[in-house]
């Protein structure tokens, strides 16, 4: 291809990504969600549970007492029941399960099987994830992720809790976010083992790939209805400049590697991902990976603009949230558009597993959560099969390397519900919202809030 055509090409399929898709549906007077419409909150174990040793912890970022879900789990799923969720995304703690090599804690299985009841006794289907960013010490110490052989021991956890817990879950996450996960705690390295080595990153990745494909089928082993999927962060990535052919390339490439590796290895069963001076993500075909997906969960909470030295920026003046993430619910509809081809292909239903924003006064998160359920309302109305929003997140929680100074919760640490919590109670249990509750909480900055 002559050069000038290469770029032309480039330039182009760059600027027609940053332009919708298709023309968004505009509100009605109530925009009514379909029927079993699943709504719901997510937490993660370490984030709200405390009194948990693990590398996390072990690595000088203790969650200590966390917010003691552990012990007033029945409190914080009466609260979710009275605001008319039928879904809670949780995680099943490793370092609990296992905390010695091949030795399984019998009162941590059984805890947690009274919390699934619990919630079962209250209408609740529980969503349980097994990796959520916290490992065993004893596995960290054996290399963790970063060694292929190392998976068995996941393999095994998977095992050992999907017999115990199996008769009480239809949903499970495989894994959360395991690009985030490669990135910060072996490229970026602010997570524990705080490496900083971006070939160790995507061996990580490649790792995850494929051990979500062998849960995925010790899961179907155990129970053949099960509905298994995983987590996966998905940030709207847009070049900075919409007509620099190198923004566009540069943006293309993150886009790829960040939102649609692991899409693309489960469809195809097989991924052969390549940079120039970085070791390859090369999976051969894989039957156990092969369309290892019955649902595909999306995490998004914003989007990110990309220059030609590969650097994400956030647009000035734009409303952003306690932890400066940009508040852009448009994503949202464009994300969900792009994860529709992959249902499509999979044919495979697609489920919000969180979505939130760090906002301790609940300034922003009431317009947050409307602007944000108006874009999934529309990409239903345009055929998308998006089944069910859980909102990061039911509690304030510990929020990894940021620790406790950031609000997420629909309530707080103290069980106060906020004013955000009784609009998504009204939502849930409307199983929709009027135009004119729409208009009434715009989404606006902090500095107009106030």
């Amino acid at each position: 291809m002559p050069r000038f055509t290469l770029w032309f090409t480039i330039w182009l399929s760059g600027l027609l990504s940053t332009l919708p898709a298709k023309a968004s549906v505009q509100p009605t007077d109530f925009m009514a969600f379909p029927q079993g419409f699943h709504w719901g909150s997510a937490t993660a174990a370490y984030q709200v549970e405390g009194g948990i040793q693990n590398n996390w912890s072990a690595a000088g970022l203790d969650a200590g007492a966390g917010v003691e879900h552990w012990t007033r789990y029945e409190e914080d799923f009466t609260a979710a029941a009275e605001m008319g969720q039928s879904l809670y995304r949780l995680s099943i703690e490793w370092a609990r399960i296992e905390p010695r090599p091949g030795e399984f804690d019998a009162g941590a299985l059984a805890h947690y099987r009274r919390m699934l009841r619990s919630l079962q006794a209250k209408g609740i289907q529980p969503m349980v994830t097994l990796f959520h960013f916290t490992v065993p010490t004893w596995f960290e110490a054996r290399g963790g992720w970063t060694v292929a052989e190392n998976s068995q021991y996941f393999t095994r956890f998977v095992t050992h809790v999907s017999r115990e817990l199996g008769d009480l879950v239809y949903y499970w996450n495989t894994v959360n976010e395991p690009v985030v996960y490669a990135f910060k705690s072996f490229d970026e390295g602010s997570w524990p083992p705080f490496k900083k080595d971006r070939n160790l990153a995507l061996r990580v990745v490649k790792h995850l790939i494929l051990a979500h494909g062998e849960a995925y089928r010790i899961i179907h082993a155990q129970d053949a209805l099960a509905s298994v999927g995983f987590a996966k962060n998905i940030t709207l990535l847009q070049p900075n400049w919409p007509l620099n052919p190198m923004d566009q390339l540069m943006t293309n490439l993150q886009s790829y590697l960040f939102n649609e590796t692991f899409w693309e290895a489960i469809e195809k069963g097989q991924l052969a991902f390549r940079v120039p001076g970085l070791e390859p993500i090369v999976i051969p075909y894989n039957d156990r990976l092969h369309k290892s997906m019955d649902f595909i969960g999306i995490n998004y909470y914003t989007r990110y603009l990309i220059t030609a030295s590969g650097a994400q920026r956030t647009q000035p003046g734009v409303p952003v949230s306690e932890l400066n993430w940009e508040l852009y619910p448009e994503g949202l509809l464009q994300v969900l558009r792009l994860a529709n081809t992959h249902a499509q292909r999979l044919r495979v239903p697609i489920i919000i597993t969180e979505n939130g924003l760090a906002d301790a006064e609940d300034q922003l998160r009431p317009g947050f959560l409307l602007a944000h359920l108006h874009a999934i309302w529309q990409a239903i109305q345009e055929g998308i099969p998006v089944q069910g929003y859980l909102h990061w997140s039911l509690l304030d929680n510990f929020e990894w390397a940021e620790g406790y100074e950031h609000k997420f919760g629909l309530l707080d640490a103290d069980r106060q519900w906020r004013p955000s919590a009784r609009l998504y109670q009204q939502i849930a249990r409307n199983n929709g919202f009027s135009r004119q509750l729409l208009e009434t909480y715009p989404l606006q900055s902090a500095s107009q809030a106030h």
